[in-house]
């Protein structure tokens, strides 16, 4: 009975490394500090929603900016999850596709079209989604 108790913990030990190694991405997703420069200046953005997707592990909006060349270019913003922007009277209407907004981002380090949301201005002049760059949790105005 010991060597079997001791077999299904080696097991048990193997499967959770295993399942730890080959996560990277779910690991890393986690670092923000690490993907967007949260000490540089911020990105703004003018462009139209394409997509607002209300999915955990964090709230994704797509725009399309035109850039200084007049090239439209994808951009992809991450928010908080979709129980905390609950929690602030957001759900997935809050933006939709066809939507003129301005896009106040932390870029991202590798240059990629892609960043960490500080605020979204919508063309009313509301900005909805903010966050602080010394907390990077969302908050309401």
């Amino acid at each position: 009975m010991e060597a079997g108790k001791g077999g299904a913990l080696r097991l048990l030990a193997i499967v959770l490394v295993s399942a730890w190694a080959g996560n990277g991405p779910l690991r890393a997703h986690h670092g923000v500090v690490a993907i967007y420069d949260l000490t540089g200046t911020l990105v703004t953005l003018q462009g139209t929603v394409t997509e607002f997707s209300w999915r955990n592990p964090h709230v994704m909006t797509v725009i399309e900016v035109k850039d200084v060349t007049g090239r439209v270019v994808t951009w992809r913003l991450e928010h908080d999850n979709t129980y905390a922007l609950g929690q602030l009277g957001y759900n997935g209407t809050t933006l939709r596709a066809g939507q003129r907004v301005t896009a106040v981002v932390h870029a991202a380090r590798s240059g990629a079209p892609a960043g960490l949301a500080a605020r979204i201005i919508l063309e009313d002049g509301r900005e909805i989604l903010v966050r602080n760059a010394a907390d990077p949790s969302p908050r309401r105005e």
